[in-house]
């Protein structure tokens, strides 16, 4: 299953949120630093000796093996302190110029990776070059903070997706999750109020809880002392709903397979 996350605005939290996601995840993850304006994996994260990640193994060398013919995310993977797999992600805009003609087949690659992976593929927008990955995921989750131009960018970009062609096997299924503060109770209301009433019928996954001492110190499966933090406890809590919105996209494109076989 491949599952994206992606901001309409900037990307703050698109990170945090998917690193934590992924830490948290009950059963075999990959986390994929696809953001076409620079990866931070490979800076963020040291391996379990200490040493920090090759920078020049990932998306880049996954890439060239794409153009070759067939190829595996596996050969392309480092693990990073505390058990997370993790694919670095470009460093220059060269980088991001020469995977160009490889950014549809990677969606594909992903997919067929064993178990979930996760990917962040940063701002999106109409001519990001993550679009092909991004319509070739399971799901799309849209990361967004609680603020009037942060709904205003989501809503645009939500009635963009939607234009799509809904017949197309590689239409991600979509949904939000809310970057809230801790005593905020009222954003996730809110956000299925605004959806509402845009004629948006896009789920609300949850809310992420901003916690900044501990988003500055996760890595990998789970750092030290924050597994009980407010940012952790939350992540747990999306892992259910981003995993039914993806297996739901799954199972849709299953069926419309067996209905073209037959």
């Amino acid at each position: 299953m491949l599952i994206t996350l992606a901001s309409a605005k900037g990307a703050p939290g698109v990170t945090t949120t998917a690193r934590v996601l992924a830490s948290v995840w009950p059963s075999e993850v990959a986390l994929v630093d696809a953001d076409p304006a620079g990866g931070d994996v490979a800076l963020w994260s040291p391996a379990p000796d200490g040493t920090p990640l090759d920078p020049d193994i990932g998306l880049l060398t996954l890439a060239v093996e794409a153009r070759r013919g067939a190829a595996s995310l596996q050969p392309h993977l480092q693990t990073i302190d505390g058990g997370l797999q993790v694919v670095c992600g470009v460093q220059s805009p060269g980088q991001v110029a020469g995977m160009g003609p490889v950014w549809p087949s990677l969606g594909g690659i992903l997919r067929q990776h064993p178990g979930t992976v996760i990917a962040d593929v940063g701002r999106l927008l109409p001519d990001s070059p993550a679009l092909p990955l991004v319509m070739d995921s399971d799901a799309l989750v849209l990361v967004v903070r609680p603020t009037i131009e942060g709904y205003a960018h989501l809503r645009e970009r939500l009635r963009w997706l939607t234009t799509f062609d809904s017949g197309m096997r590689a239409m991600p299924a979509l949904g939000v999750i809310a970057l809230t503060e801790p005593r905020d109770t009222a954003s996730v209301r809110d956000l299925e109020l605004l959806l509402g009433h845009a004629g948006l019928r896009v789920p609300v996954l949850g809310a992420v809880g901003i916690d900044q001492k501990s988003a500055d110190v996760v890595a990998a499966r789970i750092a030290r002392g924050i597994d009980r933090s407010l940012l952790v406890r939350s992540a747990r809590q999306l892992v259910h709903p981003v995993q039914a919105l993806g297996e739901s996209r799954q199972y849709a494109r299953g069926s419309a397979l067996t209905k073209e076989l037959r």
